[in-house]
Formats: structure tokens, C-alpha cells, sequence
């Protein structure tokens, strides 16, 4: 009796190999809105079984805009940890890095914007040949680090795989996807002082307060018109020039932010106020000085100041709780 006997029987598929990897930042700076980016210097190690595996020597900083590495030092250690419990010795390697990182800065509700900032490091290698192990329990940042204007909320450290739709030309994954160990550093944080909001906008409000003055000039008089007008296209021309100065601080940006929103009923509030002129005007040669006088001061001059006051509450209280 004869058995069929396959012609090859298929090598074991083998789990890759890992090491156990850790971070731990010690600043956060330079947050650049203009340029989309921020500076973040961390301390990276490793803790591998076998001397052969060098993953810091292999990891690619993701949206790095440009990076300065200290040499790595490797060490061999006793293993008293319960990772790699069957190695009595393992190698232990450390860099300090400090980077300079694309950030995609949300400022639509600025200065109530909240960011996460990611810090995301990926293996050259393919995943079914070597994948990191986060080291949660060590990994973390710098407690009493600085950063002016801001708190950090929270701190996330995960490791997630990475497909790509192609394999790089790796004659080993023929008709296969590649696909990358990635560690992704979360680090939310919030504003804690609110100060650059009040000096991008006090030219904005003053020049708003001094337009409404102009429904206390009288139109009866054409000197007093022209006053009054001139009073008003110089506060619609100090608006205009005071918003551009957001774009040197947050940079340029398609959506309206809270700042341009406020800018933008000033100047509608303004030009509405001209026309309010050119009606008080028409008012008073018909001869009803006494009408146009009262029209200004009780009706548009309280209309104006209390709507405008309850329009930039509801805004700015929206961008607090949007963030």
C-alpha cells in the first residue's frame, strides 16, 4: 500500500523577534504655529535578549523635521525583570534624542485650543521579522518640566502595527503589504494663561468702544458728519490692521478662527455704523433733528454695544467648551 508523501513540507512560520523598548521626555518647547512644529527632547532604551538585535539603531522618528542623536551606549545586565525571564543577561542600550516634529496646530478656538502632541517612532524592520514591546511602566515624562503658558493633561504610550501598500521592494514579501511596528507617544495639552489673547485683541475693542462714540456726534452739522465719519473709517481701518496680527502668532490658517470671527462682526458692526450715519444724515434734513439725535443715542448706540457684547460671549464661550 503506498502513501503520498508531500514533496516539501512548509518551514514553520517563526513569531518575531522584540525587544522591550521605553521612553521618557524630558522637555517640551517651541511650539511653533506658524512653522507647524515643536521641539521635544526624550531619552529612548532598549532591552533585548540577544546582543545581535539594535533597535535604536533602526527606528525612524516619524514627521521629524529634523533631529540630533547622542551615540548609543549598550550595556549587558543582569535580568531581574520579568521580561525575558528565561535570560539570565540581557543588553540594555540607551540615546538621547532631541527633535524637531510636524505639528498639525488646530488654533480654531484658540486661545481655548487643546493639542495632542504625538511623538511616533517606527522599526525599519517588517513586523513579521521584529516588533517593539512598550515599556509601560517605565516610560513617562519629566514631571517638573516647563512649559510656558501650558499644562500637559495626560500621557499615552501604545504600539500599533502600520501597513503600507507596498513592500519597499523586499524580495522576502513578494505579493505582500509591509507592515511596521510603530510606538505612538500621545501628550495632550491645554492653555493656562490666556494673555496673548488679550494683547492680539485690546486694539480690536478699543477701536470698537470709539466707534460706538461717533452716535454721540450730532448730524446736523456737516463738519460734525464729516467727523463722524472720518471717526469710523478710522476704527474700520485700525480692525482691519489688527487682524493680521493673529497670522504672526497661530500662522495661516483656511478655517475662521474665534480671533478672525470677532474681527470679522467688528468690522460688519462698523460699517453698519456709517451707514447708521448716512441715515441719521437723512433724517436731519427732513427735519427731524430731535428724532435722528434720540434714533442714535438710545436706540442703535445701547443696540450695537449690548448686541455686541452678547455675540462675542456666546462665541467665546463656545470655543471654552469646544476647546
Amino acid at each position: 500500500m503506498l502513501i503520498g508523501v508531500p514533496d516539501a513540507i512548509a518551514d514553520p512560520v517563526k513569531p518575531p523577534q522584540t525587544c522591550r523598548i521605553g521612553i521618557y521626555i524630558t522637555s517640551l518647547r517651541n511650539f511653533k504655529f506658524a512653522d507647524k512644529s515643536f521641539t521635544a527632547n526624550f531619552r529612548l532604551w532598549s532591552v533585548c535578549p540577544v546582543k545581535e538585535l539594535k533597535p535604536l539603531e533602526n527606528i525612524e522618528i516619524i514627521d521629524s523635521l529634523e533631529s540630533n542623536e547622542i551615540s548609543i551606549t549598550t550595556l549587558d545586565k543582569k535580568n531581574l525583570s520579568e521580561s525575558f525571564s528565561t535570560k539570565g543577561e540581557v543588553y540594555w542600550s540607551q540615546k538621547d534624542i532631541s527633535a524637531v516634529l510636524y505639528q498639525s496646530w488646530d488654533v480654531q478656538n484658540y486661545p481655548f485650543d487643546r493639542h495632542t502632541l504625538k511623538i511616533s517612532l517606527e522599526s525599519d524592520q517588517d513586523a513579521s521579522e521584529f516588533i517593539y514591546t512598550p515599556d509601560f511602566k517605565n516610560s513617562g515624562y519629566q514631571r517638573n518640566m516647563k512649559l510656558s503658558g501650558w499644562n500637559i493633561t495626560d500621557f499615552t504610550f501604545e504600539e500599533l502595527k502600520v501597513s503600507y501598500k507596498t513592500n519597499f521592494g523586499d524580495p522576502e514579501l513578494i505579493g505582500k503589504d509591509g507592515v511596521h511596528s510603530r510606538l505612538t507617544i500621545s501628550i495632550p495639552i491645554q492653555r493656562s494663561k490666556y494673555t496673548s489673547f488679550f494683547k492680539l485683541t485690546a486694539g480690536l475693542y478699543v477701536a470698537f468702544a470709539v466707534a460706538m462714540l461717533s452716535f454721540f456726534y450730532e448730524t446736523g452739522e456737516p463738519s460734525l458728519v464729516s467727523a463722524r465719519t472720518s471717526l469710523l473709517v478710522g476704527c474700520l481701518f485700525s480692525v482691519l490692521v489688527n487682524m493680521r496680527a493673529p497670522e504672526s502668532v497661530l500662522g495661516r490658517t483656511e478655517s475662521l478662527t474665534m480671533v478672525d470671527q470677532i474681527h470679522i462682526i467688528a468690522i460688519v458692526y462698523i460699517f453698519t455704523a456709517s451707514l447708521a450715519t448716512v441715515f441719521s444724515r437723512i433724517t436731519n434734513e427732513n427735519g427731524k433733528r430731535k428724532q435722528a439725535v434720540w434714533f442714535d443715542r438710545y436706540i442703535l448706540f445701547r443696540l450695537f454695544t449690548i448686541s455686541f457684547i452678547v455675540l462675542n460671549v456666546i462665541i467665546i464661550a463656545y470655543a471654552a467648551i469646544v476647546g
